[in-house]
């Protein structure tokens, strides 16, 4: 059954020297049968049964069970070794003063998944004289018949090693000697191991002594079976005296047989001792041969091998849990109070934390927008990482075909540039009118270009007050009345216009066209002036200066800023207008590069230790011409396939893993003809999940970058792809940085559009970009700083009652940490332990649910009563209902597991013999 194989195990001390417990020790014992292990104190006795019970670690050596090897078991394995193979009885009994007799032992029942019936605890109470204690105390009984309860419980796991701990040290002759003939009868059947200090239980019961000193086997004797003398006599004669039975009387032949004994002796006192030893002979070593070994599955540690060998996984009953846990809460009555009362405090600031931040936005955005006659609805992609959604993203035509759609609105789109499309120097800015219209109200450059129709505009309802449309095969644009009103005050000065400038004046909108303007590398002609009916007068505030302003506009100011700055930025008025086919035009002379910027990593692990990575800031599809310069490795290539890349090699870089070398750009072309399969991943927060996908090298760009002049230092970082490769590689790669139509009248219509830009139900979406939106956005971040003052208050709050709550849970694990010992001894897991502890703080935990759930709403609804009260607001800011009933309902919960987990994730990490011992 069990096998011991160069056994070692060492104390070491924080302080003073390691002692070696257990020396190389090699045992094989048997199936059945009495095994007594004795020794003087600090002899290994008691380790090396803690070994073979698995509540301590060895630190070399094997056990094996039934042939399997434990070398690989973790503490659940050997957790449930125990669970499935070993009943314990500790000589202190160790048993769980809650329960009664008869739960104790259901309590081993139940450890091994099976239904604890009465009639099987009280059959086991019979086999150990204890009929009718199953309802009894344990505080109520007596030494001995305490630890035939231990022996009951061990039994009752009907295992095949008991291991017993000096299981008469705490009891008197006559009731050690009863615990032993106990014992002796269970051996029949099964392995008993027992450490004792008593050499004569040990020759009277033991089939086998196994001695040590100082960690090591000093004796190793097996009982001989009784000879035909030993059968027919009362009397057993040994070298060193006559063994007597008790109250036996001599007979004639007797007094003849010792008075022989007598003339054969050489000499000394006749020694008279106690029959019923045994006569022993030193254990043969074929009775110590080793076994065959087999190592614990990797997978499967519950499978059983060719010797039987299977584990049973201990599941502590929520029922039992919840008795040892709810035992402990009178332990500490008045820290049980002070915990509850700080707890219901800060889950209660929770509660109204929420109820501020819980605002209906949309019914407040809807209202806004109606009131305040917004008249475009301008739409901006975002995108979400982690929890919030972050703009800056730009629309595919796909994803602006399927808003169209989905909004059912006419959108122009607006084409996203990296130019420069300033304009401030063919306008006077020392111009006293320009100067009075003020630096933030004056136009200075374009926000983008905007491909129109006539039907288009007509929606946006603009109207063409000079000119024509744009031609789109042609460098022509058309302007709002908003960039107008900016030569109106400022006057116009040609591009090519003789120094001194000498500006034009402006006064109607027909003045303007045949005009040229400038944008970044080309001249573009002013074919028409649209009215977007911008409303100057509403900004007016924006042509002072802040600084002398009363400190009661400051605000005002503020607000207007914020407004007019989404009207340029997200509407048309500072548009440069373009006719049909512009863009198409515009995008071969500026190619749209997507920028790379997703967290994507390159890289390729090689054989030879060598791993190649690389960066690089923008991509490039095939479609554009492929660079002259490139060097293929293999076969030149007109087009790139699905898969392939060209990389620049000053990007390239490579490290070997073994020597710490490292080559850079150039010197890692004889690793990429070596191998030019190349990995690009990155992480998709969004899916909790890593994307990848193989790449191919096909050719690289033998650029030095530090000879490439700075403005084309762009193509030396750019990489090149397929165009369906494009989506993966770069994350934002779309044309328009956002869309605009006609805000729709109706007040439902309105509503639909604002719920479908705050739409959760993907990771991307499409926001309302206006002066509304934005300032009520700063509304909900004023509610959203309200609330996190509250949350982070009531998270200060909720950590010192989590701290509490850790260290009411941490005074029970101590209070209760020899019970966990026990428990980890009859086989329950450290899943069983933290179900006790969670089971505690559950409790807990719904006490200040209850209580605080009442008392928010309670305040919520005060506080709502004085607001109306004193201010007379008509809105009702705190809501109180389902959504914070659940959120304490959660936080409670929460708390409850993490006060739970620290502390016993520190007793379960003990061994289980250190818990027992409280150590």
């Amino acid at each position: 059954m069990l096998e011991i194989r160069e056994l070692c195990k060492t104390y070491c001390p924080k302080r003073g020297v390691p002692v070696k417990a257990i020396d190389r020790v090699s045992l094989t014992l048997p199936d059945r049968g009495m095994v007594f292990l004795l020794g003087k104190s600090g002899s290994g006795k008691s380790t090396l049964l803690n070994l073979l019970g698995g509540l301590d670690r060895y630190d070399s050596g094997d056990i094996l069970v039934k042939g399997m090897s434990t070398r690989a078991f973790r503490q659940v394995h050997f957790d449930s070794y125990r669970n499935t193979y070993v009943g314990f009885i500790f000589q202190e009994y160790n048993l769980l003063d809650e329960f009664t007799v008869g739960a104790n032992i259901a309590l081993a029942i139940e450890l091994q998944g099976r239904r604890a019936e009465n009639a099987e605890i009280n059959e086991i109470l019979r086999e150990v004289d204890l009929v009718g204690y199953g309802n009894r105390r344990t505080n109520e009984l007596s030494g001995g018949q305490k630890q035939r309860v231990a022996i009951a419980r061990a039994l009752v796991k009907r295992p095949e090693i008991i291991m017993a701990d000096e299981p008469s040290g705490a009891l008197d002759a006559a009731t050690g000697r009863a615990v032993f003939e106990t014992l002796k009868k269970l051996s029949a059947e099964r392995l008993v191991l027992v450490v004792s200090h008593d050499r004569e239980f040990a020759e009277i019961y033991g089939d086998r002594i196994i001695e040590l000193a100082d960690g090591r086997v000093i004796e190793d004797r097996t009982a001989e079976p009784p000879s035909e003398e030993d059968a027919t006599s009362a009397l057993t004669y040994t070298e060193e005296g006559i063994e007597i039975p008790a109250d036996y009387e001599l007979t004639e032949e007797d007094r003849l047989a010792i008075n022989a004994y007598l003339k054969d002796r050489d000499g000394g006192r006749l020694k008279v001792g106690a029959a019923g030893k045994k006569r022993f002979r030193t254990t043969a070593e074929t009775e110590n041969e080793k076994r065959e070994e087999h190592d614990l599955p990797a997978n499967n540690p519950g499978k059983t091998n060719a010797d039987g060998f299977r584990l049973i996984k201990s599941r502590l009953p929520m029922r039992s849990a919840f008795r040892i846990g709810a035992s402990a809460l009178g332990h500490k009555k008045v820290r049980l109070v002070f915990t509850v009362i700080l707890s219901v405090v800060a889950f209660m600031l929770f509660g109204l934390s929420d109820t501020i931040a819980s605002y209906d936005h949309v019914r407040t955005a809807t209202n806004s927008i109606m009131d305040s006659g917004i008249r475009y609805a301008s739409f901006a992609k975002t995108v979400k990482n982690y929890d919030y959604y972050s703009d800056g993203y730009k629309m595919t035509d796909e994803e602006l075909a399927a808003v169209r759609e989905e909004t059912g609105l006419p959108l122009v789109a607006v084409y996203d540039t990296d130019e420069n499309l300033s304009f401030f120097e063919s306008y006077d800015t020392e111009n006293e009118d320009i100067k009075a219209l003020g630096s933030r109200l004056r136009a200075s450059q374009f926000v983008s270009f905007a491909e129109i129709t006539e039907d288009s505009m007509r929606q946006m309802d603009y109207e063409l007050v000079a000119g024509r449309i744009p031609d789109g095969q042609k460098d022509e644009i058309a302007i709002s009345d908003y960039i107008f009103e900016t030569f109106r005050l400022g006057g116009y000065a040609a591009p090519d216009a003789e120094v001194p400038v000498t500006y034009e004046k402006i006064t109607t909108y027909a003045d303007m066209l045949g005009k040229t303007l400038v944008l970044g590398d080309t001249t573009y002609t002013i074919t028409g002036v649209y009215d977007t009916a911008f409303d100057f007068d509403r900004y007016a505030i924006l042509r002072e200066d802040i600084n002398d302003l009363p400190a009661d506009d400051a605000l005002s100011y503020f607000v207007m800023m914020s407004e007019f700055s989404y009207e340029i930025n997200y509407g048309l008025a500072a548009v440069a207008y373009t006719g049909e086919g512009f863009l198409e035009r515009y995008l071969e002379a500026h190619p749209h590069r997507p920028t790379i910027d997703r967290d994507l990593w390159f890289g390729s692990q090689m054989d030879n230790q060598w791993s190649l990575s690389a960066w690089f800031d923008t991509v490039t599809p095939y479609s554009e011409a492929l660079p002259e310069d490139v060097v293929w490795l293999g076969e030149e290539k007109t087009v790139l396939a699905p898969g392939e890349l060209i990389v620049p090699i000053e990007n390239m870089n490579a490290w070997n893993s073994e020597t710490g070398e490292g080559v850079w750009g150039s010197d890692t072309v004889k690793l990429l003809q070596e191998s030019n399969l190349f990995m690009a991943e990155y992480y998709d927060h969004d899916a909790n999940k890593t994307v990848a996908q193989e790449f191919r090298i096909v050719g690289y760009i033998p650029t030095n970058v530090g000879n490439v002049d700075e403005a084309d230092k762009d193509e030396a970082f750019l990489l090149y792809c397929a165009d369906e490769d494009i989506s993966f590689l770069a994350e934002d790669y779309g044309l328009y940085a956002y869309a605009v139509a006609p805000m729709p009248e109706s007040r439902a219509d309105v509503e639909r559009l604002v719920k479908y830009s705050v739409d959760e139900s993907s990771d991307v979406r499409y926001e309302l970009q206006n002066g509304v939106c934005y300032e009520l956005s700063v509304v909900s971040e004023l509610l959203a700083v309200l609330g996190d003052v509250f949350l982070w208050v009531g998270v200060g709050f909720a950590l010192f009652a989590a701290l509490l709550f850790s260290n009411f849970i941490g005074t029970s694990v101590a209070y209760k940490k020899q019970e966990i010992g026990i428990l980890r001894a009859i086989g329950s897991r450290s899943n069983d332990v933290f179900r006790i502890f969670f089971s505690e703080s559950f409790i807990i935990a719904m006490i200040n649910f209850v209580i605080s759930a009442l008392g928010t709403a309670l305040l919520a609804a005060l506080i709502n009563s004085g607001l109306r009260e004193e201010t007379g607001l008509l809105i009702t800011i705190l809501g109180f209902g389902a959504r914070q009933i659940a959120l304490l309902f959660l936080i409670s919960v929460g708390v409850a597991f993490i006060a739970s987990f620290l502390p016993v994730r520190r007793i379960a990490a003990k061994r289980p013999i250190d818990a027992i011992r409280d150590r």
